[in-house]
């Protein structure tokens, strides 16, 4: 029985991967803010190249090096190696290595080489570039997660810094992220709990080339209010600081009493957010990249309960 659960995983992990393939984002450094390695989930990373002046219909054996920059756990910390592809290729596969509860390459005699996370248990965020093109839309990217300990199944596009990652200045530069404003808004607790994931971003790439850890961080404030689910306002000031990337869950914005006056039955946040500055050992950032988690309760009923949906929150509506 246990076999077959985890055949169904692989087949689910890979087929939702497969499928997402398509119509995928496209850029030189691709960011993947969420992924885990949690024992019995599968995060499955799909990569395209594009050509690289191959004539089309002509196999190319020109190797692109693409390399794979890990950041997990709560200090964000480093682990990076360098995989490849060739020109016009596919590849698909488990985060996890084999040894962490992965599967390896969808396509076992794929001749591409990945770069696999050696830990279980485990979440975090990941930067892919390619090294070697001078090309401004060389690769593009998708993560698929299944987690039955969660119900989540969801798939993403990596988001494009589109940017030239042959220099080394541009890998990783995610500057043109500003976002820092967001309306975060939680339904009742009886039915669905509610939690965010934070990552800060900025210009990683000095970071990179150094092989050291991200530093940047960032402070949610909730601005002096949250509204209950029928609009009434509760006054106070509260806000939760995050170095790297972290969970946020909506009572982190409140006060002791805002909380207790919302209740369970849903609340509308409208946080400000501002970025650390540069100090010590601490690397300026400039924008929040929030991923939401929503987990349905059994009490809901089928076919929702037990299943958990992500999104990346738009910034502003305040």
């Amino acid at each position: 029985m246990k076999k077959t659960f985890q055949k169904t995983l692989i087949a689910a992990a890979a087929g939702v991967a497969l499928m997402s393939a398509v119509g995928t984002a496209s850029a030189n450094s691709l960011l993947f803010p969420y992924f885990t390695t949690n024992t019995g989930a599968q995060s499955v990373l799909t990569l395209t190249t594009s050509a690289n002046g191959v004539a089309a219909g002509v196999k190319s054996a020109a190797a692109e090096t693409i390399h794979y920059v890990y950041n997990y756990g709560t200090g964000c910390v480093h682990y990076d190696s360098n995989g490849s592809m060739t020109a016009n290729d596919l590849m698909s596969h488990s985060i996890a290595a084999t040894t962490a509860g992965g599967f390896g390459k969808v396509i076992a005699g794929d001749a591409s080489t990945p770069v696999y996370f050696p830990l279980s248990g485990q979440t975090g965020f990941l930067v892919v570039s390619n090294k070697t093109s001078a090309n401004t839309a060389m690769i593009r990217g998708s993560m698929a997660i299944v987690d039955p300990s969660s119900g989540l199944v969801v798939s993403y596009a990596g988001i494009d810094n589109a940017l030239d990652t042959s220099a080394a200045a541009n890998e990783g530069n995610y500057a043109a992220i500003t976002d820092l404003n967001f309306v975060m808004s939680s339904l009742p607790s009886a039915l669905v709990s509610t939690s965010w994931y934070g990552v800060s971003v900025g210009d990683m790439s000095g970071q990179i080339a150094l092989g050291a850890n991200w530093t940047g961080g960032f402070t949610l404030a909730n601005n002096g209010f949250v509204w209950d689910n029928d609009e009434n306002p509760f006054s106070g000031a509260a806000s939760k600081s995050i170095s790297c990337a972290g969970p946020i869950v909506a009572t982190d914005l409140m006060t002791t009493a805002q909380a207790a006056a919302v209740g369970p039955n849903g609340n509308v946040l409208k946080p400000l957010g501002t970025t650390a500055a540069a100090a010590g050992s601490v690397v300026a950032s400039t924008g929040i990249v929030l991923m939401k988690l929503q987990s349905v309760q059994a009490a809901v009923g089928a076919p929702f309960a037990g299943k958990q949906f992500l999104h990346r929150e738009l910034v502003g509506g305040q």
